[in-house]
């Protein structure tokens, strides 16, 4: 659902593809700052064995570079408190039934599809033999379960290779700073990302939105919403959702409660028992308990929120090894269901455990109080 509130009047750089210029080259910190539109400046980490596109010379990996050097990036992840966009040599298009990555070959499929919807793509792919797709790699995504008709599928490749056709044409001949793909609008991009099993039609009250989605021939139903006495954001308490999201304080079933605090360097997390009765229960199961509750709210609430980077996260202390074990291993399963790569990294010697989540958009914080 999109209400009114939700929908901004100007989309930012993320996703973007540019042809960026070096300002600075900074071994120290393995990486190196671009300009790229004349003021907008990114940061670019250096990864091992990368390959990137150079337009006034020709170079095999980024740690070549030198200030001055003009090369294409992707807009990675939005600027984060003090620090400033990332962006990215490796570069990809993401669809509702694929992603395609300029750098790479073959096919790759999603975990989740079955054996039979896997040979049945292949055999597909092979049969229409796509022109310049073994130039680029693709991942076929989970979406793709629920088509019938492969059709779509084929249009989408096809879309994104003549995309990096023409960067790849293209990109020498260009002056710097140039645009040379802009991304879908931010609600496309969001609807992408979700699982289309997630949902079964989208509900807006922009009529913007609604044929912006009609534009995109989005594969759900989508309904215009008007009605003067009951706004969308009434009907779906959206207020009200909204201050539970952003709430310091976020309560268990059990009656214990949480405490987030997001600070500059990290998002701390305090496990309290609270209101959460122990009668009858020993005093390890009865912590085991609330920490269960709690880590599945933890993970939830990582997603909800959309924190990134450093996490750390300070249960009920427990003494049996095993309950530890038990709830590492819960936690981590959880954790799995995220869409953004995250990682249980450990539970230190006091009992603290760390996650890092990978940092793309901004929090959903910032969105509401910029």
């Amino acid at each position: 659902m999109f209400e009114t509130a939700a929908f901004p009047e100007e989309e930012g750089l993320l996703g973007n593809i540019y042809l960026a210029r070096v300002k600075d080259v900074v071994p120290g910190m393995k990486g190196a700052f671009l300009s790229v539109t004349g003021e907008d400046v990114v940061y670019l980490p250096f990864k091992d064995k990368q390959e990137l596109l150079c337009a006034n010379r020709d170079i095999s990996d980024a740690k070549e570079l030198h200030q001055g050097d003009e090369i294409v990036v992707q807009i990675a992840g939005d600027a984060l408190k003090t620090k400033q966009p990332t962006a990215s040599a490796d570069f990809d298009l993401v669809g509702q039934y694929c992603i395609c990555s300029f750098f790479g070959h073959g096919i790759h499929f999603s975990k989740k599809l079955t054996k039979e919807k896997v040979d049945s793509i292949s055999r597909f792919v092979k049969d229409v033999e796509i022109k310049g797709r073994k130039q680029y790699k693709f991942t076929i995504r989970t979406n793709v379960e629920a088509l019938e008709d492969l059709s779509p599928l084929l249009q989408e490749m096809k879309a994104f290779i003549h995309i990096f056709d023409t960067i790849r044409e293209t990109y020498r001949h260009r002056t710097c700073y140039s645009c040379l793909y802009r991304t879908q609008p931010e609600v496309v991009r969001i609807l992408n990302n979700l699982p289309l099993s997630f949902y079964d039609e989208v509900v807006t009250d922009i009529e913007e939105v609604h044929a912006l989605l009609a534009e995109f021939s989005f594969p759900k139903a989508v309904r215009l919403y008007h009605d003067e006495q009951l706004s969308l954001s009434k009907l779906y308490s959206i207020e009200t959702h909204l201050q539970e999201a952003l709430s310091k304080r976020v309560w268990l079933p059990c009656g214990g409660y949480l405490i987030i605090e997001p600070t500059e360097a990290m998002v701390v997390i305090d496990v309290n028992s609270g209101k959460a009765e122990s009668r009858g229960k020993k005093s390890g199961d009865y912590a085991l308990h609330i920490n269960l509750e709690a880590a599945r709210e933890v993970a939830r609430q990582l997603r909800l929120r959309n924190y990134s980077g450093m996490i750390m996260v300070d249960f009920i202390n427990m003494e049996s090894e095993e309950d530890k074990k038990m709830l590492l291993k819960k936690l981590d399963e959880w954790l799995q269901e995220d869409k953004v790569r995250t990682r249980l990294v450990d539970m230190t010697a006091l009992g603290i455990v760390e996650i890092t989540r990978k940092k793309g958009s901004k929090p959903l914080s910032d969105f509401i109080h910029p």
